[in-house]
């Protein structure tokens, strides 16, 4: 029943079988039980001539090649004497590899931290095989404009267009899938890409989630005029921290090299920057304070030696306790007062980050919306998809097909989007340029 069901016949197909094994490689052999024919050119009956030997690849077990020996069934007219062979069940005419293997090659081409030369090894088929599968075998079926939709982008110069070093990434935020990939984020690719989708289909869109690029925003108002536009607020806390931190090196910096605020703030900066740290353990010796301190003492010593620093903090935690517990109507009655401190603070390296509060508020505060699974609006899972993007570019020393990438990606990503086995092979690769004529210098 097993190799039945590898070998896609029933047990009452076959006549005989049997497996061998021969140094690294399994021998399916299969001949199939001879059924009446008839001459697909004249109608007359037909009778068995023999037998054509043909050999395919199949999968078998790991380090070992599989090879499935097909007798084939003979048959010759009575009457015109033209012959045929039975109908192959074990893959498409022309091909080499049966329909497991192509099923298996799929299978893996759909997980990403596999590359071509990775499944090409595991099942003994080219990576120019492989690269065909991926062209004809699937196909990005028309879908509809997700209701939350996520944008972001992908730093990529091999895959972007000549004058962009971003692909723009699409996701639909609800159900958690890959929507489309663009190989541009610029603003006329996105006008250009959204002006072909009806306009009865973008008014359907209620949230867009957005990182803080223009761009985004602009296309989102034009384009999708009833959704609400929510910037992600991993991006807002990843500015407010980059600011605490230029604000820690620079005080460090000015601290005479190897006094005592050099070494805090170098060697205890976790103290600041980290959540997970339990402030009142234990008090230790420390050979430099020649005392016991604990954490929590070595903090309060920065904050004394560092007032400034001590407000910077203050401000930094009171955003981001606001950001992880207030639903949006309290977040809609702090917003205000937490901007006037940072505007009050004076604090230089907080100019950029008050300027975001200032400039996004609508977007930021939209981002406590929470319309589906209690989750607020962010970039959260595109950011996601990023890292697998970013391990698959990795693992796969670089692509410059896009066609191709954006396939495989949303093959992988996307639970609606399947293949389809045929018999039809095609290649989406792009020429490459002619080399060009030159003349050879001799000695």
């Amino acid at each position: 029943d097993f190799t039945t069901l590898m070998l896609n016949v029933t047990n009452s197909d076959i006549e005989k079988s049997d497996i061998t094994s021969i140094d690294d490689t399994i021998f399916y052999d299969i001949t199939l039980v001879r059924k009446p024919m008839s001459c697909p050119y004249c109608g007359a009956n037909m009778i068995g001539h023999g037998h054509k030997l043909r050999l395919f690849k199949h999968p078998a077990l790991r380090d070992h090649k599989g090879v499935i020996r097909y007798y084939a069934n003979r048959y010759i007219c009575k009457e015109c004497r033209k012959t045929i062979l039975e109908r192959n069940p074990f893959t498409f005419k022309g091909f080499n590899s049966s329909f497991f293997l192509m099923q298996n090659a799929l299978r893996l081409i759909g997980n990403l931290n596999y590359n071509l030369t990775m499944i090409s090894g595991e099942l003994g088929i080219s990576i120019t095989q492989l690269s065909k599968y991926i062209d004809s075998y699937i196909t990005i079926p028309p879908r509809s404009l997700p209701e939350c939709l996520g944008i972001d982008e992908l730093h990529s110069r091999e895959l972007s267009r000549r004058n962009s070093s971003y692909l723009c990434i699409l996701v639909d935020n609800e159900r958690r899938t890959v929507w489309d990939i663009l190989d541009s984020r610029s603003k006329m690719t996105l006008s250009l890409f959204f002006s072909n989708i009806p306009r009865e289909e973008r008014l359907r869109v209620k949230y867009v989630t957005i990182d803080m690029w223009e761009p985004y925003k602009d296309v989102a108002r034009t384009y999708f005029p009833n959704c609400v536009i929510a910037v992600d607020p991993f991006h807002v806390i990843k500015h407010l921290t980059q600011g605490f931190e230029r604000l820690r090196i620079d005080l460090m910096n000015m601290s005479p090299y190897g006094s005592n605020a050099y070494y805090l703030l170098k060697k205890w900066s976790h103290l600041l920057t980290k959540d997970s740290v339990y402030l009142d353990n234990d008090k230790v010796y420390n050979s430099r304070f020649k005392c016991k301190l604990n954490r929590r003492d070595l903090r309060e010593m920065i904050f004394k030696t560092f007032p400034e620093l001590s407000k910077a903090y203050s401000l930094k935690e009171l955003y981001r306790n606001m950001n992880k517990d207030c639903s949006y109507d309290e977040a809609t009655n702090l917003y205000d007062d937490i901007l006037k401190a940072f505007k009050t603070s004076k604090i230089r390296q907080f100019k950029e980050f008050t300027e975001i509060l200032i400039n996004w508020r609508e977007e930021i505060l939209n981002s406590y919306l929470r319309p589906y699974d209690d989750r607020k609006l962010s970039n959260s899972f595109t950011e996601n998809v990023n890292g697998k993007l970013r391990t698959y570019l990795a693992v796969s020393r670089g692509i410059s097909n896009f066609t191709r990438f954006r396939k495989r990606v949303i093959y992988s990503l996307s639970r609606d989007v399947q293949y389809a086995l045929n018999d039809s092979l095609h290649s989406d690769s792009v020429p490459k340029r002619k080399r060009s004529t030159y003349k050879k210098i001799r000695e």
